[in-house]
């Protein structure tokens, strides 16, 4: 673990600097100046990074200095001309700086390391949303494709791929007046997975919270719905996450399906979706009870086809169950079936990983997400200890041939984002047939449509559908708080609602 003292003449760029080191050493600590004074510099306590950005008639002049005891001093130089052009205003100036900020920091690492990422100075979740910025602001495709190349130092896998996701999102863009989206969490797991950190509680512990929560929910549906219905709005896809909603024993399952639906009437068919996670929470009945309730996409996820790694992660399903519930998706009929695998298990190995693929291709979902595992502090696994046991050198090359081995297989990348301390300094994929794209994935990670989110842990997304800027403002995670809260919760997402209408 290494610790950083950063210093930049932009004074409000200290997390901006962080970010962009996190992403080069996940494990990396910070000191301040008081901090660091307490450190004997001479014994390499610590490296001091500084970046310092000067403001001139032609552009930016950046220069970036890294010191550490004992091994010297690296610096790096350049500059940005095209930014003095007058076709960049206030905000993209500013933002132009953040950027070779971080693009400073990148090379000082690589002058002094050798390391790099793949992603370049992207360190967002979202770096899909460049592409799309791009393309809004006039470059082609193969402009935009090289921009990320040249200006955020994207390799050419990365920025190929962003491409081809961002054109095939983009037709669903299009904003629809009085369309809106519809997020339900449901807070609650059989058990609690070991890589996990949802809001996800496990119903042996956490069960005598479930009836309080449902009854909370169905008045916040309830609620909404009746605004939303006198506002002229309509949701144009739900998506019900969690969790495990279908945790829910069939009544429960039922009567909220039946208030969902009651409460937010659809004028045609519209995208449903249900997680059901766990397939050992599905049987035939429910199932039905989802096609009954007009539910057209149903997410089953096994995460590993070893029965071994089930086990070491906190499953209690097999293999068998997996089989067993896609083949009753299939029988009731339920159109669209998602499968989600994490790739990077402890213990797992490029036979594994072939293995658990190629056995998701022989059930053929409609949808298929390929996730690279992202070890949170809030979760179970010790980070140093799981990035020990994988080889991320493996598992780099293995996704980018996965790409490759999926579409021949006919399936199409149509939306991607990324997390922190990501293993291999990869990305989460989610992959379709051809004309069965999630929009809710799409709009939602894009951030392209105002999503209401009801429940535990949900999050609302106000967006201005004129200048996009995005307003988060979520659900507590606690079941018990989230009930205690659901009056005052409600009547501010109604008072939102008609100031977002009107």
């Amino acid at each position: 673990m290494a610790l950083y003292r950063l210093s930049c003449s932009l004074l409000d760029n200290q997390k901006n600097l962080e970010n962009m080191i996190l992403a080069l050493d996940p494990e990396a600590r910070f000191v301040t100046e008081d901090h660091s004074s307490a450190l004997n510099t001479r014994t390499g306590a610590f490296v001091e990074i500084e970046v310092n950005l000067e403001e001139q008639d032609a552009g930016f002049l950046i220069e970036g200095v890294w010191r550490e005891a004992g091994t010297g001093t690296v610096s790096v130089q350049f500059s940005d001309h095209e930014i003095a052009q007058e076709t960049y205003g206030p905000v993209e100036r500013r933002l132009r700086k953040k950027e070779l900020v971080r693009r400073a920091v990148l090379q000082l690492f690589t002058k002094r390391t050798g390391q790099t990422t793949p992603w370049g100075i992207l360190t967002g979740v979202r770096p899909v949303k460049v592409y799309h910025y791009l393309r809004d602001a006039g470059f082609s495709p193969d402009e935009a494709t090289a921009r990320l190349q040249s200006h955020y130092c994207l390799d050419s896998d990365k920025a190929g791929i962003l491409a081809e996701i961002g054109e095939i999102q983009r037709p669903y863009f299009s904003a629809l007046p009085g369309k809106i989206g519809l997020y339900i969490g449901i807070p609650f797991c059989p058990t609690r997975c070991e890589y996990c950190s949802f809001a996800a509680y496990p119903l042996n512990s956490h069960g005598h919270l479930l009836p309080g929560f449902l009854e909370a929910l169905q008045y916040e549906v309830y609620e909404l719905g009746k605004a939303c219905r006198s506002l002229g709005l309509e949701a144009e896809f739900i998506y019900i996450g969690g969790g495990t909603p279908t945790v829910l024993n069939q009544e429960e399952l039922r009567v909220l399906l039946s208030s969902i639906n009651n409460s937010f009437p659809a004028s045609g068919e519209r995208e449903f979706t249900v997680e059901a996670g766990r397939p050992e929470t599905l049987d035939r009945e429910k199932i039905r009870l989802l096609k009954e309730m007009k539910v057209n996409r149903v997410s089953v996820n096994p995460q590993t086809m070893k029965e071994q790694t089930l086990k070491l992660i906190g499953r209690k399903h097999t293999i068998a169950q997996v089989l067993e519930t896609v083949a009753l998706v299939r029988e009731v009929g339920i159109p669209c079936l998602n499968m989600d695998l994490i790739m990077g298990l402890p213990g797992e190995n490029v036979q594994d990983w072939n293995y658990t693929l190629a056995g998701i291709k022989e059930l053929a979902p409609e949808n298929l997400t390929l996730h690279t595992l992202a070890p949170k502090r809030a979760a179970a696994w010790n980070f140093q200890e799981v990035r020990v046991k994988t080889s991320e050198h493996l598992l780099a090359e293995w996704l980018r041939w996965s790409i490759q081995e999926l579409k021949t297989s006919g399936y199409r990348p149509y939306y991607l984002y990324r997390q922190r301390r990501i293993l291999a300094n990869q990305e989460n994929i989610g992959y379709c047939k051809p004309g069965t794209e999630n929009i809710y994935n799409i709009l939602m990670m894009e951030e392209r449509r105002t999503i209401l989110g009801l429940g535990g842990g949900a999050i609302t997304k106000w967006v201005d559908p004129q200048t996009l800027q995005v307003e988060r403002i979520p659900n507590p995670k606690c079941p018990a708080t989230y009930r205690g809260r659901i009056k005052e919760l409600v009547e501010e997402k109604v008072r939102r609602l008609r100031v977002y209408v009107n």
